[in-house]
């Protein structure tokens, strides 16, 4: 099952992450590699160890008794597919193993100041005094650090200046927590989709929109009448089937902001039913949400659907569906 939602996350990154609003120009006329996230790994050091899902989280004893519920409710978040899945695995380190877990690709160190315990000694040992100069002044910090150790890696620390700090910057900053480590976790994915060339520029001249499509990708559907424009990737074994994932846009003019919720799924559900043969999902499952994507305002709806007659994403999976608003900038 771990294996599938790494394949949702693969198909929701490229619909989110790879749509790119730029000017229209003159592309190039060879396809290219998107360079954007090499920089996520550091090709000099050890492989990384460890799932990219599970979270090592080093702590005084008193200090997880505290804070374990917390944590896991933060951190353990379930995505909502056919069998509910958790986002991430916390899973104990043992401070005095250090030189072997440190080269897991997830880790997180929680101490204070003042705590005798060897995970805060350890902490203490090994941030800088600036560092420590900041917890003092401010009550508590979250630093972090990447590919420290191995070539794949996020280290985040959580420091107060006392175990009260440190409880206090816990339960204030659960959310935070959890979008670091699920940026790192979208950047992972990223990187190994844009290992192949992309599609080139030229390609997406008649669009008021540019992608990075992989290579991969081929035309499922070029509707510039009805203005929609979709790729399909397919792959297939002797062993298995791979779900079909797909990248799609559609586009319009709007003179005002007037998109709603209920706007989103009409729109969805129309496009399903004529490019898709259709589709099933519960709208009391649906989850809605605004954001920012560049300089742009957005929404997002995301929930569990499945398509009976074509075979994507084991024919259910998380709905990743953005619109982005041109004509309405932060």
């Amino acid at each position: 099952m771990r294996i599938m939602m790494k394949m949702l996350y693969l198909a929701a990154l490229l619909m989110v992450v790879s749509l790119l609003l730029v000017s229209c120009g003159k592309g190039n006329s060879k396809p290219d590699k998107y360079s954007f996230y090499e920089s996520v790994v550091d090709s000099s050091k050890p492989p990384a160890w460890g799932d990219d899902n599970v979270i090592l989280i080093f702590c005084d004893d008193n200090t997880w008794k505290m804070t374990e519920n917390y944590l896991r409710r933060s951190l353990e978040r379930d995505t909502y597919i056919v069998v509910n899945e958790k986002y991430f695995t916390l899973k104990r380190g043992d401070i005095t193993d250090i030189d072997n877990l440190s080269k897991y690709k997830n880790l997180l160190f929680m101490g204070d100041l003042k705590s005798k315990g060897k995970t805060s000694q350890h902490i203490r040992s090994s941030i800088d005094k600036r560092m420590t100069e900041r917890v003092q002044n401010s009550g508590g910090e979250i630093f972090i650090a990447k590919n420290r150790w191995v070539t794949d890696q996020i280290i985040v620390y959580m420091i107060g200046d006392k175990l009260e700090s440190l409880l206090r910057l816990t339960l204030m900053q659960g959310n935070r927590l959890f979008e670091i480590f699920l940026n790192r976790y979208g950047e992972r994915l990223a990187y190994q989709i844009y290992l192949t060339n992309v599609i080139p520029d030229d390609f997406f001249q008649p669009y008021p929109f540019q992608l990075k499509i992989p290579q991969n990708y081929r035309l499922f559907s070029d509707d510039k009448q009805n203005r929609f424009l979709s790729f399909l990737y397919r792959i297939r074994s002797e062993n298995r089937d791979f779900p079909d994932k797909y990248v799609s846009v559609y586009y319009e003019d709007m003179a005002a902001d007037t998109i709603k919720v209920s706007w989103l799924l009409a729109k969805r559900a129309e496009l399903a039913k004529k490019y898709y043969d259709g589709d099933e999902f519960d709208p009391k499952l649906i989850r809605s949400e605004r954001l920012t994507f560049g300089i742009y305002h957005a929404w997002r709806i995301m929930g569990p659907w499945k398509n009976p007659k074509h075979d994507i994403a084991a024919d259910s999976r998380p709905l990743p569906f953005m619109t982005l608003i041109k004509n309405a900038p932060i």
